[in-house]
């Protein structure tokens, strides 16, 4: 058996501690001098004959024991493991380098808050430091120019002041062409068009560089027209494709948000983020990435307004378990947004 350290470690001070922790597992660990240093030396592949030299103090059992440890809080990276298969894939895959690495994957897969337990702890912090303004006013300052009302006789305009996110839904089930509308509002190819270099296709929301990096999958439970399942949409064919038959329940993929359950389907929006890393080497394209996702999110909530629906958008996401339901192994792809479609319950 051979050991290297791991690919994915950062190191920072806390406190009078230095701690290590690796944004592939999301390990976290103390690193004393000795420690770094070890690491240090296994930089390469080492078989154990090789790493005892390293530890002279240590018996045979000692040496065993400790390797076993290092691995499981993933300093250690065991070859042929699961964890050497996702470095190097992250490593094939990934090119916004650590920084962006370390927000991207460390976010994934929290411990989310019950409802009370969030509610809670809104308590605490008005208690502690009062409420904190949620706009700004322009009262009271020189120069204030009325503008002219907004919403009289724009359609568009009055649609969009519709719009609210219901978190209960009726047991009714909505139409194929409905969810159609939503998928096409968000994610729509309506052409091509070429720049210097390649064809890029024109969508139905702005996309940084018209890289178009969002797929969109439908968790469809209770939809007119659709057999239970996951279906794939093509944005650019206009159609589902079945790829499981699996009818897991909604909220086990929204950090346990049991209203997601009363919904009839929800379509998750996974990021193809090499599509962007293609075009863009600087890690702030990650941040384009991530507001392309908000820009779907409103035209598919606006689409699901128009027929008196509800859009629950979310980003609690249950990462792993989605990305197991849909196979996704590059660590280049991540869901990111969610939004259930449902008939709003008003009791």
């Amino acid at each position: 058996m051979r050991y290297r350290s791991s690919r994915t470690l950062v190191f920072h001070n806390e406190g009078d501690a230095f701690v290590a922790c690796n944004f592939l597992t999301k390990a976290v660990f103390e690193c004393s001098p000795d420690l770094l240093e070890f690491l240090r030396a296994l930089d390469d592949w080492s078989a154990t004959v090789a790493i005892r030299d390293l530890a002279p103090g240590y018996s045979e059992e000692e040496l065993t024991e400790t390797l076993a440890s290092l691995v499981e809080m993933s300093a250690l990276v065991e070859e042929n493991s699961a964890l050497h298969a996702r470095e190097d894939a992250f490593t094939r895959n990934w090119k916004w380098g650590v920084p962006a690495a370390l927000l991207h994957f460390c976010v994934q897969d929290p411990d989310y808050m019950s409802l009370n337990e969030a509610e809670d702890l809104q308590r605490s912090t008005l208690a502690a430091e009062g409420e904190i303004e949620l706009y700004s006013l322009n009262s009271g300052r020189k120069d204030v120019i009325q503008l002219p009302p907004a919403l009289n006789g724009n359609a568009l305009l009055q649609l969009m002041s519709r719009r609210r996110t219901q978190r209960k839904g009726l047991a009714k089930p909505i139409s194929v062409s409905e969810l159609s509308e939503a998928l096409f509002a968000g994610l729509g190819i309506t052409g091509k068009a070429r720049n210097a270099v390649v064809e890029l296709p024109l969508s139905m929301t702005p996309s940084g560089g018209a890289r178009n990096p969002y797929e969109a999958y439908v968790f469809a439970r209770n939809v007119e027209g659709l057999e239970p399942g996951i279906y794939h949409y093509s944005a650019l064919e206009h159609s589902l494709a079945r790829v499981s038959d699996e009818t897991p329940e909604l909220s086990t993929l929204v950090g346990g948000q049991e209203w997601a359950d009363t919904m009839p389907c929800m379509i998750v929006l996974v990021a193809h983020m090499d599509r962007t890393m293609w075009k863009y080497e600087d890690a702030n394209a990650y941040r384009v990435v991530m507001i392309e996702a908000g820009h779907i999110g409103q035209n598919i909530m606006l689409a699901a307004t128009a027929h008196g629906l509800t859009a629950c958008p979310t980003a609690a996401l249950s990462h792993s378990a989605i990305c197991k339901l849909l196979e996704i192994g590059n660590p280049a792809h991540a869901p990111v947004y969610a939004l259930t479609l449902g008939w709003p319950d008003a009791t």
